[in-house]
Order: C-alpha cells, then structure tokens, then sequence
C-alpha cells in the first residue's frame, strides 16, 4: 500500500505550506527582536555575531522556501505528491536545529525559549503527515539531549528583575512568562487559521464535486435526450409525409371540413414536435466527443448563423483584428451554442428590436458579445440563471437546460460565460474563448 498522499492531502499540504513560509517570517523578525532586547535593553552579554548568522540563515532558507512554493507548483501532479510533505519536514527540521543552535549560544535548557520546541513540534502534527511528525519529535528530543549536556552559559537568567515592591523575580522567570505567552500565540493563531482555510477549502471541493456530479448526470440526460430525437426523427419524418400525402388526396373530395382541419392540426403538431426535437438535439450539446478544429471567429459566426430563423434581426459587428485570430474548439457545439444565445436575445427582445453580436480580442481571448433589448432580468432571476432546468420562457419553450450546457461546453475548452443584465434594458452575454498563439500547437490544447 502506497504512502504517498491523495490529491485532497496535497492540497491541504499546500494550503499550510503557505502559512509555515509566512510563520518562518514573523519567526525571524520575533528573534531579532528578542536579541535586541536582550543585548540593548536588558544588557544580557550575548554572542551578537553567531546569533544573527543563525538568523540569517533561517532568513535565506525562507526565501528559498518561497521560491520552491511559487515553482512546485508547475511539476506533475506525480512528482508533487512525492516530493511535498519531506520539503516541508526539511524545512521544519531546519527550524528545529536552528533552534537548537540558537539556545546553545544562550545558556541552553535554561533559556526559558525552550519550549518553543513544543510549538514547532505541535504545527509539524498540523502541517504535516503523521509519520513525518514523529520523525522530527525524534529530533527534537535528540536535539535537547545535545543542549543537556553541550552548551554556552548564561549566568544572567539569574539575575533578579523587580516585579513590585516586595518581590523580585528572576530572568529567567520573566523570559518563561513570556515565551509561554508568545507560544500560546504562535499557535492559537496558526493552527485556527489554517484550520478555518481548510474547512473552507474543504466546503469548497465538496461543492466543486457536488457539481461536477450534477454536471455529469445532465450531460447524460442531454446525450440521451439527443439520441431520442435522432431516433424520434425518422418515424416523425414519416408520419409529415404521410399527413402531407394524405391531405393531398383528400382535396377535391367530398369530405368533412373538418377532416380537413384534422390533417392540417397533425401537420402543424408534427412542425412543433420536429422544433422541439431540433432544440433538444442543439442543447444537449452535439459537440460531447466532436473533434476540436483550428477556426477564425468569422468561420464561427458563420456556422453560427447558419440556418437560424429570424437571421434579419440580427446584426453582427466583426472586429477585424478578430477575424483573422484562430481559437481552437467544437465548431458544431460551439456554433450550436452561440446560436441558442442568440436565440434568447431574439425571443426576449421585441418583434421590431435587433440583437448585435460583436467580437474583440482581448487579453489573448476572442470576447464574443451577445447585446438584446429585452425586458432584461432582476437580479433573483440573473443570479439563477444556468442553472439546470430553470427557464423564465413559457411552458414547451425551453427545457432550462441550453445556457447550463453552454457554460458547462465552455469551461471544457477554456472559455467562460458571464450575464450582465438590468430589467427593463437588456441583458448582454458575452463568451470568452482563448485564442491560439502563433507558436502553439492544436494537440496542446484541451480535447473534450
């Protein structure tokens, strides 16, 4: 059975490795203090040079500390999880022998900052794996059996300190008052902080799960739904020609007008069921598994407008710089998607208003804009929607499920959707899709 930890741990590592980099500073600035204090204000006899090249050090291991933080980043996940939780044991190793070394240069087990030993030991449990933290307990009990026996003097913990009229106090007693003080601190702080981080990031990948869950189980609705109309297409195609064929005979007969008005109400229906399969197929999103292709944004908006009712009422506004700039997508899916977007801008506009579609290159993405004049949405209704199965449209008008399906489309091959909408105006949509670089190959972009 492996050792190495999941991804969640990996995770979790990270989030403390971030706070041990900023406790490791205050750490250093804490030290420098203290020496100053002893040395300047107390006038306690200290070795000033070797202190502060032990400080020193502790500074330059943060910074390289800082560096691996910002770079590991970028390994594979495999090397991550191998190399994690032993950086931040060497690192907390390090503090445990820098600490040892600073107590050796100042009176050793009676310096009363010993039990700092306890509060490196207790963020070790916090930080890191079980295994590593008993190393390091070994270690630090290795480290005070070293300060027993070898260590520089320091006969001013004994000299007395004035606490009140009557009663004197020593050094020594002062320091343990405030090192436990300060210990305390250190590690009520850090611990609920990063025990609060965690519980957050936690909440956060429950969600994260939640929807991925969700967004799986109405992508197989979706798939299924198309299947059904695909297949539901050809006896639907059978039963038009018949009714056609029928209503072809039956003129000129001596029949019921409303025989007549029968054949005509099933070809009209049989029209209705025909546009509701057609929606189903284009937002249960085609593109599930469709090859990703090297387009230019006119090449989009082409395929986009291709075939789509009310193409009068739409006015495209193709910035030139866009047009000639290749994103890598979906070209059914995507097109299939921009389309149901501009369809809402058409349905919740008025018959006489247009709906504007323009395109930019911004920060390396092809903004696509989708603009309506519509009666817009409130802020309740805009903060649900995408969200599966609500729709604002009447009954047999939507399923709910195409703008879901186009964020979810999007977000698969890098992209985003954002609304902004404001009642009584209109609302713009606008699609976000990253734009090839020239020296980029197709294979390195995300495949669905």
């Amino acid at each position: 059975m492996s050792n190495a930890p999941d991804a969640q741990q990996i995770d979790r590592l990270e989030v403390n490795a971030s706070w041990l980099l900023r406790l490791r500073w205050v750490a250093v600035v804490g030290q420098l203090l203290t020496i100053a204090v002893a040395r300047f204000v107390i006038q306690v006899e200290l070795a000033m040079i070797p202190l502060l090249l032990v400080v020193g050090f502790t500074a330059v291991s943060n910074m390289a500390f800082a560096h691996w933080l910002r770079t590991h980043t970028r390994l594979p996940e495999q090397i991550r999880v191998r190399r994690d939780p032993w950086v931040l044991a060497a690192v907390m190793g390090v503090d445990l022998l820098s600490l040892t070394t600073l107590l050796f240069l100042s009176g050793g087990p009676a310096n009363p900052f010993t039990i700092f030993f306890f509060v490196n030991l207790a963020l070790a449990a916090v930080v890191l794996p079980t295994r590593s933290s008993w190393w390091l307990l070994l270690l630090a009990i290795g480290c005070l059996g070293v300060l027993l026996v070898f260590h520089l003097p320091l006969p001013e913990l004994n000299q007395p300190v004035r606490a009140g009229p009557t009663h004197q106090l020593t050094l020594q007693q002062v320091g343990l008052v405030t090192a436990v003080a300060l210990c305390a601190g250190v590690a009520i702080y850090f611990i609920t902080r990063v025990t609060r981080e965690l519980q957050e990031r936690e909440r956060e990948l429950r969600l994260a799960e939640l929807q991925r869950s969700r967004g799986e189980r109405l992508e197989a609705l979706a798939t299924l739904a198309a299947g059904a109309g695909h297949e539901l297409a050809s006896p639907l195609s059978t039963i038009a020609v018949i009714a056609k064929d029928l209503a072809r005979h039956l003129e000129g007969t001596d029949v019921p007008e409303t025989v007549m008005e029968d054949v005509g109400l099933i070809r009209s229906e049989l029209d209705h069921c025909r546009r509701i399969l057609d929606g189903m197929t284009s937002s249960a999103g085609q593109a599930l598994g469709e090859e990703m292709l090297p387009v230019t944004s006119q090449d989009l908006l082409n395929e986009t407008l291709e075939g789509l009712t009310r193409r009068d009422r739409v006015v495209i506004d193709l910035d030139e710089p866009s047009a000639c700039r290749s994103i890598f997508v979906p070209l059914t899916g995507t097109a299939n998607a921009l389309r149901g977007l501009i369809r809402n801008g058409l349905d919740a506009s008025p018959t006489e208003a247009h709906v504007r579609v323009t395109t930019r290159i911004a920060d390396e993405s092809l903004l696509i804009t989708v603009e309506d004049r519509g009666c817009g949405m409130s802020p309740e209704v805009l903060a649900r929607a995408g969200e599966p199965f609500f729709t604002t449209k009447e009954p047999g008008q939507g399923m709910g499920l195409g703008l879901f399906l186009t964020r979810n489309l999007l977000q698969r091959i890098g992209g985003s959707l954002t609304l902004e909408s404001t009642p009584n105006v209109g609302t713009t949509t606008v699609v976000r899709l990253p734009v090839m670089r020239p020296d980029q190959e197709p294979a390195t972009i995300y495949r669905i």
